[in-house]
């Protein structure tokens, strides 16, 4: 459902909340972990409230450097808000923030072209925090070094702030059948996503004989568990020598 929900760019935040609300409705099995118990002497109870002066100094700083975008870029700013709903609504992982940020920048703004997204994931790779800084990527596309700093901070501080005021109250609420339950559904959702990103992407770097030969070994080499960075230099190498080269 959600591929092709996605794939007729129905807006992000309406799938998850019926994803949430299937999942409510068919009651899929929960696997039933353990609870963990804190280390001695470690206190799950809520700190005090001593931080959240700091965090309102921070969000006000945020909320301006926002508004100093807007005035100066306004293109750059759309990007930054867009950028903050993904890292907010970015749920199980980093994998899962490719399909939000292609459905937005490449599918319905057109700020960059899904070849050009694809180039900036393949060059996060060898970064650290490689789906997070193809955010970063897309800034500089835009605004140069400016431009990747504020997209930096637009797709961080949501999660900065969500993790910091809510990660004491997660482990009451996902005590709560009704939130994992709801949390599963949208987890899911973001297969489709995922396979409509598979989708689009095929349909860009696989237009030859050589890149279907490269995508299947590199699939194999994944399923061997090779390191991600060896399979990226021996396809950056044969990318030179069969398509720069050769020219194939």
């Amino acid at each position: 459902f959600s591929f092709f929900a996605f794939l007729f760019r129905w807006n992000i935040v309406l799938v998850f909340i019926l994803a949430a609300g299937a999942a409510l409705l068919l009651q899929p099995k929960l696997s039933k972990a353990a609870p963990v118990s804190p280390p001695a002497g470690v206190s799950l109870a809520p700190k005090k409230k001593g931080g959240y002066p700091f965090l309102g100094v921070l969000a006000i700083l945020i909320c301006l450097i926002f508004v100093a975008c807007y005035l100066v870029n306004a293109t750059l700013f759309n990007l930054s808000v867009t950028l903050s709903k993904i890292g907010a609504l970015a749920f199980g992982g980093g994998f899962t923030i490719i399909p939000m940020i292609q459905y937005e920048v490449v599918d319905r703004f057109q700020w960059v072209s899904t070849k050009e997204f694809l180039d900036g994931i393949a060059m996060g790779q060898v970064t650290p925090g490689p789906i997070m800084i193809t955010a970063t990527f897309l800034g500089y596309k835009l605004a140069g070094f400016g431009g990747a700093l504020m997209a930096t901070i637009a797709i961080f501080s949501p999660a900065f702030f969500i993790v910091t005021l809510l990660n004491p109250q997660y482990d009451r609420l996902k005590k709560w059948g009704s939130v994992r339950t709801m949390e599963q559904g949208i987890l899911a959702s973001f297969v489709g996503m995922l396979g409509l990103v598979l989708y689009n992407f095929g349909r860009t770097a696989l237009v030859d004989i050589p890149s279907v030969i490269f995508t299947v070994a590199a699939f194999f080499a994944l399923i061997k568990k090779i390191d991600l960075s060896y399979i990226l230099i021996t396809g950056g190498i044969l990318s030179i020598l069969f398509f720069g080269l050769i020219k194939f």
